[in-house]
């Protein structure tokens, strides 16, 4: 047995736990980054290596989105295919995915999920394999049993070619009555409770672990300093000049690199575990519905939310996760990522200065005002963004299972780590450099008289600029135990803090927009960013400078 399968089906059907019991729980070649995939994950079946896997994005009918045409593009190219659909609602489920996909003549197996929710007796088991005329498995895929297991291993070699004609599924029988809905599901779905109910669980999704975050960094960066700062400092003071800059001058890959690693990481291992908890459980794709009905009014959808979510961990992922949009409204949700979602290492670089200037506080009213500002900022650019509340299928509420949320924190792990540190450390040695040929005090002095219009200090010139090159940037206006944050006013640094953070999205999230969208639409997104954020900080600098003095 050799070759390529694909898992082929709607969204929220299971194909990602079906994916970990054939692999072996593998992390595979890419990674998860919602409950429905944005990007292929490949592996091997355990038990024939010869074989790869592949988990496609869920299909979504009658949508232009980029997923939807990933799949049915990678299933045209295999010739064999595991359809998983929701026991309840095979015939229309096998249906729409007739319609969709190019099944004819491929070698296919379906994969009926939920067999808790519904499981057929062994009458209407036989109708419907006769009918399909191919290998027919009922499973739970979060929790699939060794007798399950085995099914599926044997349906798998015996696959059989798609000949059926499409109205010879209106045979099927019919999808089944749900059973009654879970009370937190219930209160979801509700008119004006749900969209608040929602509201609040998302807070509570990023509060803590944010607030857990804050505390485990602020308490380890003097020990870190103590043990492993200061000793590398110290060992590297006699090696040459240009080298001491790279290693650990400012922008130090050991001194700024740690200092946001230290920062960064509790924040992505929190978040990636409350995201995680929440895909795992079903609960996120329902409290991103419940909010459609707001969001439809900055020109986004409950779909489009998810990706915003994301950036909240890493701004990349969040970029390559709006794939899942609708063409209509792709461009407005990374517009909102851009601005308003501060990803990780900027959650940790925000915490560290308002920690040392004494008011981690400010850290409530500054993500406020990012979400805020970053709503009107995408609805005042993205006008042509017109979302249309279609109906997504809503996966059912489950209890956790450990084992499945481990597997989607180790991919966002293992994107953070693989992906965002590299890039990190090779922006590090490029501003050392910069910064050792005097360019960065060029740079610096070049926004100096744009600073005083927002009664800001020179000094903080350069954490703006490095900012621009990655959002921990910021952490260079922590130097010397914040001694330069301590001669700002409260309002000072909250102003400080908010520009650095929207004046432009780093340098690495623009080049993923580059990727996905083109250099034009990157080019036009910072321009409308810049402007945006410097109407917006003069606004707030008029305020504050007010109320404070």
């Amino acid at each position: 047995m050799e070759g390529v399968i694909a898992l082929a089906g709607l969204e929220s059907v299971g194909k990602s736990a079906l994916f970990r019991h054939l692999t072996g729980n593998q992390a595979g070649l890419e990674t998860n980054v919602k409950g429905s995939t944005v990007v292929f994950t490949r592996g091997r079946l355990k038990r024939y290596g010869g074989v790869q896997v592949v988990d496609t994005p869920g299909i979504r009918y009658e949508d232009d989105s980029k997923t939807t045409q990933m799949t049915m593009d990678e299933a045209g190219d295999l010739r064999e295919i595991i359809l998983v659909v929701k026991a309840p609602h095979l015939k229309d489920e096998l249906l729409l995915l007739d319609e969709q996909l190019d099944l004819r003549g491929k070698q296919v197996t379906v994969v009926a999920t939920h067999k808790d929710k519904y499981n057929p007796d062994d009458q209407e088991k036989s109708f419907i394999k006769e009918l399909l005329n191919v290998p027919v498995v009922w499973c739970n895929s979060r929790s699939m049993s060794q007798d399950e297991q085995e099914e599926l291993w044997k349906a798998i070699q015996f696959s059989s070619s798609w000949d059926l004609n499409h109205h010879l599924l209106t045979f099927l029988p019919t999808a089944q009555k749900e059973k009654q809905k879970h009370r937190l599901e219930q209160l979801l779905s509700k008119r004006l409770i749900g969209p608040l109910l929602a509201l609040s669980m998302v807070i509570g999704m990023f509060a803590l672990p944010v607030f857990i975050a804050y505390l485990f960094s602020s308490y380890f960066q003097p020990i870190s300093e103590n043990w492993l700062v200061d000793p590398l400092t110290n060992s590297l003071m006699n090696v040459p000049r240009f080298f001491q800059e790279l290693l650990i001058g400012d922008y130090g890959a050991l001194t700024l690199g740690w200092y946001s690693f230290l920062w960064a990481f509790p924040v992505v291992i929190l978040i990636g575990l409350s995201v995680s908890i929440t895909e795992e459980t079903g609960v996120q794709e329902h409290i991103t519905h419940a909010l459609t009905p707001w969001l439809i009014k900055i020109g986004l959808t409950g779909r489009d939310l998810t990706p915003v979510l994301t950036g909240f961990g890493c701004n990349v992922v969040a970029v390559m996760q709006s794939r899942s949009c609708s063409s209509c409204t792709r461009g407005a949700c990374i517009s909102m990522i851009s601005f308003g979602s501060a990803c990780s290492y900027q959650i940790g670089a925000s915490l560290s200065l308002f920690g040392s200037a004494g008011v981690p506080m400010l850290f409530l009213p500054y993500i406020f005002m990012l979400l805020i500002v970053g709503a009107v900022h995408t609805r005042m650019w993205e006008r042509k963004s017109i979302p249309h509340s279609a109906v997504s299928s809503l996966p059912y509420l489950q209890p956790i299972t450990w084992q499945g949320t481990i597997f989607r924190l180790k991919g966002i792990l293992k994107q953070f780590i693989v992906q965002a540190m590299p890039i990190f450390i090779i922006i590090c040695l490029a501003a050392s450099t910069l910064d050792y040929l005097n360019l960065m005090n060029g740079l610096a002095a070049l926004i100096a008289p744009l600073l005083t219009g927002f009664s800001l200090p020179p000094d903080v010139a350069p954490g703006i600029i490095f900012s621009i090159f990655r959002k921990d940037g910021l952490m260079v206006l922590n130097e010397g135990q914040g001694s330069l944050l301590h001669t700002l006013e409260i309002w000072q640094v909250f102003i400080t803090v908010y520009l650095a953070s929207t004046l432009s999205a780093c340098l690495v999230t623009l080049f993923s927009i580059y990727k996905e969208m083109g250099g034009g639409h990157a080019l036009r997104l910072m321009g409308r960013q810049m402007m945006t954020s410097l109407m917006s900080t003069w606004l707030l600098a008029i305020i504050l400078f007010t109320l404070f003095n």
